[in-house]
């Protein structure tokens, strides 16, 4: 397959006077696999557990599990209803996922994907993710206006409180979890410790964010929106220091530390690159070409794979919101996983 990157770019910055960097080659992303996963057309978030070389995929009522070893579907957690979010403890290696239509939470063996524990849970739950300086899982819950923190060894639970509907989080490891409030156009900032909420910054130009990355080197938090933007913050002053063009309808970001680059998924069948200057200053690449309705993504930082999920369309898309992508129905049996290598 023919490489979907061109060579140039342009910087992009907060000003409109801003001088462009000068142009640098550009990686070249091209489709390796297209992997079927089929079942209900039904997904959300992945999470690449680089431990077992396991992709897992929310996938409706599943987990589904792929081994990226051998590009094959190794089976899936069951029993689930309506499941978003993944996230695994270290110190067990035990994983967890939500059913938002039954409340719960749900621990499970990435060995046999057998569930072991079902925990009660918030409203609407949504992103997972797991703190390294708490040792706390904490799942996003859009309707309960909160974050649920877990604690893993003792199965207690506590809910914050927030101003806002939270979509995605991402922890620094030093104590602070952001969160995007996807009704407020603002970043939530988390004592992960203390479990309070400690303040909220304003998002300006940017929409509905969703998808949350971060460089925990720079203390740079990314976050894209839905109207195609992509917010750069200064994660200890709250700050914007960057505000990008990206893909419209993006469900979830990534950062590749190795490479320094930030993803984008978009739903409107593109993956957005953006390369890492310096703490404050970032070009974008040319986008990738992937396909309608791959708005979630997982990234295996070691060799540079970019993981997407999407099925077949039925129909054209409805905008529901101005500005925003369209939004699709998608065929039952038809959802595949996509698998994104770079040249080197």
């Amino acid at each position: 397959m023919r490489h979907l990157w061109q060579a140039g770019f342009a910087a992009l910055c907060l000003s409109t006077a801003c001088a462009p960097i000068a142009h640098a080659a550009a990686p070249a992303y091209s489709l390796a696999q297209s992997i079927p996963l089929g079942g209900a057309a039904h997904w959300d978030y992945l999470h690449y557990h680089a431990a077992t070389g396991q992709l897992f995929i929310a996938h409706g009522k599943a987990v589904s599990v792929v081994d990226m070893a051998s590009g094959k579907v190794q089976g899936n957690v069951t029993g689930l209803d309506d499941t978003h979010g993944i996230a695994f403890d270290p110190a067990t290696g035990d994983g967890y996922t939500d059913s938002s239509g039954t409340r719960t939470l749900s621990e499970f063996d990435p060995a046999t994907l057998k569930v072991m524990k079902t925990l009660p849970s918030l409203e609407d739950t949504d992103g997972m993710v797991f703190d390294a300086a708490s040792h706390d899982i904490f799942v996003a819950a859009g309707d309960s206006q909160a974050v649920l923190a877990l604690d893993p060894a003792t199965d207690q639970e506590t809910k914050i409180d927030l101003p806002g509907k939270p979509e995605y989080l991402v922890a620094d490891g030093q104590g602070r979890l952001y969160v995007a409030l996807n009704d407020k156009n603002q970043i939530a900032v988390v004592d992960t410790e203390a479990k309070k909420l400690v303040t909220s910054d304003a998002l300006p130009g940017c929409a509905a964010p969703t998808g949350m990355a971060m460089d925990t080197a720079t203390m740079r938090v990314f976050a894209s929106c839905q109207n195609g933007k992509l917010a750069v913050v200064n994660a200890k002053t709250g700050a914007m220091v960057a505000l990008l063009n990206i893909g419209k309808g993006s469900d979830s970001a990534a950062f590749d530390a190795k490479r320094h680059l930030v993803f984008s998924a978009n739903s409107t069948g593109t993956l957005s690159v953006i390369r890492e200057i310096d703490a404050d200053h970032y070009q974008a690449l040319a986008p990738v070409k992937t396909q309608i309705g791959a708005r979630t993504m997982a990234l295996d930082e070691a060799n540079g794979d970019v993981f997407l999920v999407t099925a077949t369309p039925q129909g054209k898309g409805k905008v529901k919101h101005p500005g925003f992508a369209p939004r699709y129905n998608f065929e039952p049996g038809t959802l595949r996983l996509l698998v994104y290598k770079p040249a080197s």
